[in-house]
């Protein structure tokens, strides 16, 4: 009898065609075909399978009357037996002939009273195979009934097979999609690149692969930047083979070879883990930018397609170029700044310089913050800080203009006013649109160490001055912007600078610098700053203070000159470094200052082989020792003494 004409069996196949296309779950549709091949007249069991294109076994239920069993026992190995030289027509295996083929499924044939077994084998998307068999008894089962109905329930299981692959093809579609709109973002967010490629990479592994890696073109050479590894032990053991050339991706990276569609086989050792590989150019504007490889334990998923590569490495391609573009633009605004500022500062008894410099972070045009000093031919010096409204090229002209105005003026002679009118009336009479600020300082030599000091104030930020015991006062210069006004109505100040005293000028970028809170650097913080570090050499000073105390970030050009006034210099040589501790009491000594070396100095000379630069200067109320290792790395001491 055809199965169609059992009054209940039309009705079963009806409800597992609307199962199959129903948001059911796998687990409901299987009871579903399961319990109605049950109920087939002489069927003792269901046997189901899926097999991948190398027919391994990826799923098994068996069905009897002990109900359905996902992924039983032993199952796979059994169903393993028979996979070779399958029919796809059906064929029916006496429980004899089963068992030589298979012991374990006979046995489980017999166990739920069968004495046979028919089997059909189909094909399942994604060029795997599906395999269904009814255990029958020989007395009540009709053959040609059952392999009608189980082709019935395999054009069933073959539909919503190929909805679930379209599914999960459309879901991986989807995924594949979100993953490269987020790399996208994450790429475009910053011009760090190796930072986000390492975390683009982390996306990809494990989501798409079990290892990648990025090599980027520097200097005609590519280079390992990034390496991943979906088992965290293992990453660094991958990139040192990477590093090693220790892969079969290596000729392509030396460019001795071209890279190719993958999977191919990923050359590297045993204990990575990682069999095969595919490798993908990354190219931009017609230039190879770097490399891109996906690193799989085996047989890639389907999902790793050759087009996600080549999108994923596209756009990672064009943020490297963009990202090389932007330094190459940072370096040469950095070198034409450079430029725009002295190249040495010059050296003056008993005083010592020190200048920073900060380009803003966003910065791809030069900025007009600049400082200089200039020596008098009365012994008098010159210390300036200015800063040009705006950037990019009419900045860096009036920046050059400003500069060579002021240091011809004054390298002449001439008072820091009657150079500040010059500027500003040469900027009026040009009709020069933009402003600029400046601050000067001119330090004249007094007869007992000190140095007499008038600030004046052109709308910049007033000098600050660091005294002996870490008070920082603000000059009290005022004045107006140059070229705006006609008068610049500048008031100096002037102040004494004492041995172990400091000037400190700068731009007003550093006192707006910000925290997380909003609040200001130059509010309470860089007073603060500058009594911390006021020990320092002035150059670790200078680099204190446009770190921001840790805190603020500076984040705008700025420019920092500081002055030290050393007072007498009584030692300044170089000498071994057994001779150090005695040449140094002596030129305390020479300034008539009652202090000796301290323990720290002792130590840091103590068992040193390498000669020593040593500088004691001051007055018999304040000195300095500042001891320098002529070995680069051997550091710098100091000390500064008070009677």
């Amino acid at each position: 009898m055809h199965p169609n004409r059992e009054g209940h069996w039309p009705d079963r196949l009806h409800r597992l065609w609307r199962s199959a296309f129903a948001s059911v779950s796998t687990r409901q549709f299987a009871d579903e075909l399961y319990s109605g091949l049950l109920e087939l007249p002489g069927v003792r069991a269901v046997l189901g399978g899926r097999l991948s294109p190398a027919d391994e076994v990826l799923v098994t239920r068996w069905a009897d009357a002990t109900g359905l069993h996902s992924a039983a026992a032993g199952l796979a190995a059994d169903i393993a037996d028979l996979v070779v030289d399958l029919p796809e027509d059906g064929v029916v295996v006496p429980l004899p002939l089963l068992a030589r083929r298979s012991p374990g499924l006979a046995a489980r044939a017999a166990a739920s009273g069968g004495d046979g077994l028919l089997l059909i084998a189909f094909d399942v998307a994604e060029g795997g195979r599906g395999l269904l068999g009814l255990a029958t008894v020989a007395d009540g089962s009709d053959t040609e009934l059952l392999t009608t109905a189980l082709s019935q329930v395999i054009e069933v299981v073959v539909a919503a097979d190929h909805r679930i692959s379209e599914q999960r093809t459309l879901e991986d579609l989807q995924a594949v999609d979100a993953l490269l709109a987020e790399a996208s973002l994450r790429m475009d967010a910053s011009l760090d690149i190796a930072d986000t490629l390492r975390a683009v990479l982390r996306m990809v592994v494990p989501a798409l692969a079990d290892g990648a890696a990025v090599h980027i073109r520097r200097e005609e050479r590519m280079v390992q930047v990034a390496a991943a590894h979906v088992d965290a032990r293992r990453e660094a053991l991958l990139a040192e083979h990477l590093r090693a050339g220790h892969w079969a991706g290596e000729p392509v990276i030396a460019g001795a070879a071209r890279a190719g569609d993958g999977p191919v086989a990923a050359g590297l050792p045993v204990e990575v883990g990682l069999a095969t590989m595919t490798m993908g150019v990354l190219r931009a504007r017609g230039r190879d930018v770097g490399l891109l490889t996906f690193f799989h334990r085996g047989t890639p998923a389907k999902r790793v397609t050759t087009r996600f590569l080549h999108d994923l490495a596209s756009r990672a391609a064009l943020a490297i170029d963009n990202a090389t573009l932007y330094e190459q633009r940072r370096h040469d605004v950095a070198s034409l700044q450079q430029h725009l500022l002295p190249a040495v500062l010059p050296t003056v008894p008993g005083l010592e310089f020190a200048a920073g410099y900060n380009a803003a972070d966003h910065a791809l045009e030069v900025g007009g913050d600049f400082y200089g000093v200039v020596d008098q031919p009365d012994g008098a010096v010159v210390a300036l800080v200015g800063d040009v409204c705006g950037r990019g090229a009419p900045a860096t002209a009036l920046t050059g203009l400003a500069r060579h105005t002021l240091e011809t003026v004054l390298a002449e002679g001439g008072p820091a006013p009657h150079a500040l009118g010059i500027l500003n009336r040469k900027m009026l009479r040009d009709g020069i649109t933009r402003f600029l600020t400046i601050a000067t300082a001119t330090l004249r030599p007094g007869s007992r160490g000190e140095w007499w000091v008038e600030t004046q104030s052109a709308g910049h930020p007033a000098p600050l001055l660091v005294r002996r015991g870490g008070t920082v006062v603000e000059s009290r210069c005022r004045g107006r912007l140059v070229g705006v006004f006609a008068e610049l109505d500048l008031r100096p100040a002037t102040d004494r600078l004492l041995p172990g005293e400091l000037l400190v000028l700068f731009s007003d970028g550093l006192i707006e610098a910000r925290d997380a809170d909003g609040g200001f650097y130059g509010d309470t913080e860089l007073p603060l700053t500058l009594t911390r570090s006021r020990e320092l050499p002035v150059a670790e000073m200078v680099e204190a203070l446009l770190a921001g105390a840790g805190r603020y970030h500076v984040n705008d050009d700025v420019a920092v000159l500081a002055v030290r006034n050393l007072g007498v210099t009584a030692l300044d040589r170089v000498l071994p470094a057994h001779e150090v501790l005695g040449a140094v009491e002596n030129a305390l000594r020479e300034l008539t200052h009652p202090g000796c070396p301290p323990d720290h100095l002792a130590r840091f000379v103590a068992g040193r082989s390498t000669d020593i630069r040593a500088k004691v200067a001051g007055d018999a109320e304040w000195a300095r020792v500042e001891l320098t290792a002529v070995d680069p790395n051997g550091g710098t001491a100091w000390t500064e003494l008070t009677a």
